[in-house]
């Protein structure tokens, strides 16, 4: 089963690769946080020429590292306004490409440059895909708000959890210094709405629903196929 998951996220990985190289040459790359983009930046570095991308835009501490260790240049959105194209991986999507992000830490910094990039490509293996979204949401939250926020959610009938980190004590701080909740809002029938009622809580920076906003989707699959949404 293992052994599937790879390759299907690797045809996911191959498939995005070959959807940047459609966008020309010299371009600028967002790159997500996670295990997936780390895979698709280190792919990328072996398989394309170096001038296909000018310089890759990191949303984490751990991107940023996996970027340069691959020998790409990095810049940051000081001097790149717009960037050609974010790739990244999702957590879950559902079979309209509304997708939940964030198992990494990083939503806030992934979903700026998702709102910045010119052309944005989510990648993951069909594992993933859902008829709809019901994982727990990442929410951001400002250390001072964590258990206001957590309050709120909890009386809106929710299911607040701190996330915790693995290899020392405390909670999960992103490198925003903020801290990550995790939401189970059950089974999610309108993104957009889920969204919208999370983001309005005062002391919540960003929320890892990300509703369908022309983003292409792209799902490896165990036969060697990509499903494309």
């Amino acid at each position: 089963m293992e052994k599937d998951k790879e390759r299907a996220r690797m045809v996911a990985v191959e498939a995005a690769i070959k959807a940047v190289r459609g966008i020309g040459s010299n371009i600028t790359l967002g790159l997500g946080t996670g295990s997936t983009s780390a895979l698709f930046i280190n792919t990328l570095s072996r398989t394309v020429d170096r001038d296909l991308i000018k310089a890759v835009i990191p949303t984490s501490y751990q991107s940023e590292e996996e970027a340069a260790r691959a020998g790409f240049r990095i810049a940051y959105l000081r001097e790149v306004k717009r960037p050609d194209v974010y790739v990244d991986s999702f957590d879950q999507s559902d079979m309209q490409g509304n997708v939940i992000k964030g198992g990494g830490g990083a939503v806030t910094r992934e979903k700026l440059l998702m709102t910045l990039s010119r052309k944005v490509i989510l990648i993951g293996d069909e594992q993933k895909l859902v008829e709809r979204l019901s994982m727990p949401v990442p929410v951001e939250t400002i250390p001072f708000a964590i258990h206001g926020v957590a309050t709120i959610v909890s009386e809106m009938g929710w299911r607040p959890i701190i996330r915790q980190a693995t290899g020392k004590a405390g909670p999960v701080i992103t490198d925003n210094g903020n801290l990550i909740l995790d939401v189970d809002m059950g089974v999610i029938d309108n993104p957009f709405d889920a969204e919208l009622k999370l983001r309005l809580i005062p002391g919540v920076v960003e929320v890892g629903i990300c509703p369908r906003r022309g983003y292409q989707i792209l799902i490896g699959m165990r036969d060697g196929t990509v499903k494309s949404i």
